[in-house]
Order: C-alpha cells, then sequence, then structure tokens
C-alpha cells in the first residue's frame, strides 16, 4: 500500500491527504487509481470556492503533483506516481 500523499493549496492556505490505491491487473496495471469521489473531496478542501480556478487537477497549488495519465470507465483518475513530483 503506497504511503499517503499531502497535496497543499498555498494560494487558500489550505491541505488534503490522498493514498492512491494500486492497480494490480489490466490495462493500466503497475499504476495507481484515486476515486471520482476522492478527487472531488480533495478539491473541496483544498480549493472549495465555487468558481475558483486557482489549483489545478485536484485543487493543488505548489507543492505535490500526481501525473494523471487517463480516466477509468468509473471516472476514478489513473495516476503515474513514477512521472509524479510528491
Amino acid at each position: 500500500m503506497p504511503k499517503p500523499i499531502t497535496l497543499t493549496n498555498d494560494f487558500h492556505n489550505t491541505s488534503a491527504t490522498v493514498r492512491p490505491v494500486p492497480i494490480k491487473s489490466g490495462r493500466f496495471s503497475g499504476y495507481h487509481k484515486i476515486a471520482r469521489k476522492t478527487v472531488m473531496r480533495l478539491r473541496r478542501e483544498l480549493c472549495g470556492r465555487t468558481g475558483c480556478r486557482c489549483g489545478g487537477q485536484f485543487g493543488e497549488c505548489n507543492g505535490a503533483y500526481l501525473c494523471v495519465i487517463n480516466e477509468d470507465e468509473f471516472r476514478a483518475l489513473i495516476i503515474n506516481l513514477g512521472a509524479s513530483h510528491v
């Protein structure tokens, strides 16, 4: 199980933690995923202002960066931790 990753938003002075889940089989085997519900929670916690566009994919601004390579059929995001900056 990968260690928790803390994402931050320096503009709003917020932080949130996520633990990407390893994908063990199929097309994206070897990568990790973050469920759609978790992505929405991260956005809310990091940049919860309606219409604000200060953050990245997860609402992060500076600090750790997660490299999103795709989205699965359930809208979970597929993450390449090797290309991420954590």
